[in-house]
Protein backbone atom coordinates (compact mmCIF):
# COMPACT_ATOMS: atom_id res chain seq x y z
CA UNK A 1 0.00 0.00 0.00
CA UNK A 2 1.47 3.54 -0.91
CA UNK A 3 2.12 5.20 2.47
CA UNK A 4 0.10 7.89 3.96
CA UNK A 5 0.62 12.01 2.77
CA UNK A 6 -1.26 13.21 5.54
CA UNK A 7 0.60 11.34 8.26
CA UNK A 8 -0.78 14.04 10.75
CA UNK A 9 -4.08 11.83 10.07
CA UNK A 10 -2.74 8.46 10.58
CA UNK A 11 -4.34 6.38 13.41
CA UNK A 12 -2.53 3.22 14.90
CA UNK A 13 -3.38 -0.39 13.53
CA UNK A 14 -5.38 -0.76 16.64
CA UNK A 15 -7.27 1.88 15.95
CA UNK A 16 -7.70 1.29 12.06
CA UNK A 17 -8.87 -2.09 12.89
CA UNK A 18 -11.58 -0.64 15.41
CA UNK A 19 -12.89 1.16 12.34
CA UNK A 20 -12.84 -1.80 10.77
CA UNK A 21 -15.43 -3.62 12.89
CA UNK A 22 -17.23 -0.88 13.41
CA UNK A 23 -18.25 -0.14 10.18
CA UNK A 24 -21.49 -0.59 8.56
CA UNK A 25 -20.15 -1.31 4.98
CA UNK A 26 -17.84 -1.07 2.89
CA UNK A 27 -15.95 -0.99 -0.53
CA UNK A 28 -14.64 -3.92 -2.18
CA UNK A 29 -12.38 -2.99 -5.02
CA UNK A 30 -10.75 -5.74 -8.22
CA UNK A 31 -9.82 -5.85 -11.47
CA UNK A 32 -11.77 -7.40 -13.78
CA UNK A 33 -11.25 -10.11 -16.48
CA UNK A 34 -11.00 -6.81 -19.02
CA UNK A 35 -8.56 -4.99 -16.73
CA UNK A 36 -11.28 -2.28 -15.89
CA UNK A 37 -11.76 -1.62 -12.31
CA UNK A 38 -14.58 -2.86 -10.26
CA UNK A 39 -15.88 -1.46 -6.80
CA UNK A 40 -18.95 -3.22 -5.04
CA UNK A 41 -20.53 -2.20 -1.60
CA UNK A 42 -21.00 -5.00 0.27
CA UNK A 43 -21.72 -6.02 3.89
CA UNK A 44 -19.02 -7.94 5.81
CA UNK A 45 -17.47 -8.62 8.96
CA UNK A 46 -14.03 -9.05 10.56
CA UNK A 47 -12.93 -12.71 12.07
CA UNK A 48 -12.01 -13.07 15.66
CA UNK A 49 -8.33 -13.37 14.67
CA UNK A 50 -8.31 -9.71 13.04
CA UNK A 51 -6.45 -11.23 9.81
CA UNK A 52 -9.18 -11.08 7.84
CA UNK A 53 -12.69 -10.04 6.78
CA UNK A 54 -15.05 -12.10 5.58
CA UNK A 55 -18.49 -11.77 3.28
CA UNK A 56 -20.80 -13.76 1.45
CA UNK A 57 -22.24 -12.84 -2.12
CA UNK A 58 -24.67 -14.77 -4.54
CA UNK A 59 -23.42 -17.89 -6.45
CA UNK A 60 -22.75 -16.28 -10.02
CA UNK A 61 -22.19 -12.42 -11.61
CA UNK A 62 -19.80 -10.41 -12.00
CA UNK A 63 -17.87 -9.63 -9.19
CA UNK A 64 -16.79 -13.60 -8.82
CA UNK A 65 -15.71 -13.30 -12.68
CA UNK A 66 -13.00 -10.14 -11.16
CA UNK A 67 -12.58 -12.84 -8.19
CA UNK A 68 -11.22 -15.02 -10.39
CA UNK A 69 -9.42 -12.99 -12.91
CA UNK A 70 -7.63 -11.31 -10.32
CA UNK A 71 -7.47 -12.42 -6.95
CA UNK A 72 -5.68 -9.43 -5.06
CA UNK A 73 -8.62 -6.68 -3.65
CA UNK A 74 -8.51 -3.29 -1.96
CA UNK A 75 -11.33 -2.77 0.89
CA UNK A 76 -12.19 0.49 2.16
CA UNK A 77 -14.78 1.68 4.96
CA UNK A 78 -16.08 4.66 6.90
CA UNK A 79 -16.81 4.21 9.82
CA UNK A 80 -18.07 7.50 10.84
CA UNK A 81 -18.33 11.06 8.98
CA UNK A 82 -19.45 14.46 10.63
CA UNK A 83 -20.07 17.01 7.58
CA UNK A 84 -19.16 20.88 9.32
CA UNK A 85 -20.72 23.00 6.51
CA UNK A 86 -19.38 26.25 7.87
CA UNK A 87 -15.84 25.01 8.11
CA UNK A 88 -16.24 23.37 4.82
CA UNK A 89 -15.09 20.06 5.95
CA UNK A 90 -16.06 16.94 6.99
CA UNK A 91 -14.87 14.97 10.43
CA UNK A 92 -14.16 10.99 9.67
CA UNK A 93 -13.01 7.92 10.57
CA UNK A 94 -11.90 5.13 7.82
CA UNK A 95 -9.92 2.77 6.86
CA UNK A 96 -8.01 0.13 4.52
CA UNK A 97 -6.99 -2.79 3.75
CA UNK A 98 -5.47 -4.73 0.90
CA UNK A 99 -4.91 -8.42 0.73
CA UNK A 100 -5.53 -11.55 -1.24
CA UNK A 101 -9.74 -13.32 -1.86
CA UNK A 102 -9.83 -17.02 -1.21
CA UNK A 103 -13.29 -18.56 -1.40
CA UNK A 104 -14.55 -20.56 1.56
CA UNK A 105 -15.56 -23.59 0.75
CA UNK A 106 -15.90 -26.01 3.30
CA UNK A 107 -18.81 -26.28 4.32
CA UNK A 108 -18.27 -26.01 8.04
CA UNK A 109 -15.95 -23.66 7.73
CA UNK A 110 -18.82 -21.21 5.39
CA UNK A 111 -21.42 -21.88 8.29
CA UNK A 112 -18.87 -20.44 10.42
CA UNK A 113 -17.90 -17.44 8.40
CA UNK A 114 -21.84 -16.53 7.56
CA UNK A 115 -22.40 -16.55 11.44
CA UNK A 116 -19.60 -14.08 12.07
CA UNK A 117 -21.37 -11.91 8.88
CA UNK A 118 -24.70 -12.59 10.75
CA UNK A 119 -23.43 -12.11 14.34
CA UNK A 120 -22.08 -8.86 13.03
CA UNK A 121 -25.48 -7.33 11.82
CA UNK A 122 -28.46 -9.04 13.67
CA UNK A 123 -29.04 -9.86 18.00
CA UNK A 124 -30.74 -13.06 16.92
CA UNK A 125 -28.32 -16.13 16.37
CA UNK A 126 -27.12 -16.46 12.88
CA UNK A 127 -26.49 -20.52 13.22
CA UNK A 128 -30.21 -21.18 11.36
CA UNK A 129 -29.56 -18.31 8.68
CA UNK A 130 -26.11 -19.79 8.00
CA UNK A 131 -27.21 -23.49 8.17
CA UNK A 132 -30.06 -22.71 5.77
CA UNK A 133 -28.51 -20.02 3.14
CA UNK A 134 -24.76 -22.21 2.98
CA UNK A 135 -25.89 -23.97 -0.15
CA UNK A 136 -26.94 -20.47 -2.04
CA UNK A 137 -24.40 -18.56 -1.56
CA UNK A 138 -20.30 -18.20 -1.69
CA UNK A 139 -18.38 -17.13 1.31
CA UNK A 140 -14.97 -15.69 0.21
CA UNK A 141 -12.69 -14.57 2.93
CA UNK A 142 -9.87 -10.99 2.21
CA UNK A 143 -6.79 -12.32 4.02
CA UNK A 144 -5.78 -8.64 5.71
CA UNK A 145 -2.34 -7.82 4.19
CA UNK A 146 -1.83 -4.29 4.98
CA UNK A 147 -4.32 -1.81 7.29
CA UNK A 148 -4.15 2.20 6.86
CA UNK A 149 -6.68 3.93 9.17
CA UNK A 150 -7.29 7.78 8.89
CA UNK A 151 -8.98 10.27 11.19
CA UNK A 152 -10.21 13.99 10.98
CA UNK A 153 -11.85 15.84 14.00
CA UNK A 154 -12.78 19.49 13.86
Amino acid sequence: MVAMRRKDRQVPDEEAMAYLKAAEYGVLSTIGPDGEPYGVPLTYAVEADGKSLVFHCARDGYKLACFAATPRAHFVAVESTNVLPRDFSIEYKSVMVSGRLEEVEDRDEKIRCAQVVSDKYSEISGEEYANRAVDKIRIFRLNIESLSGKRLKG
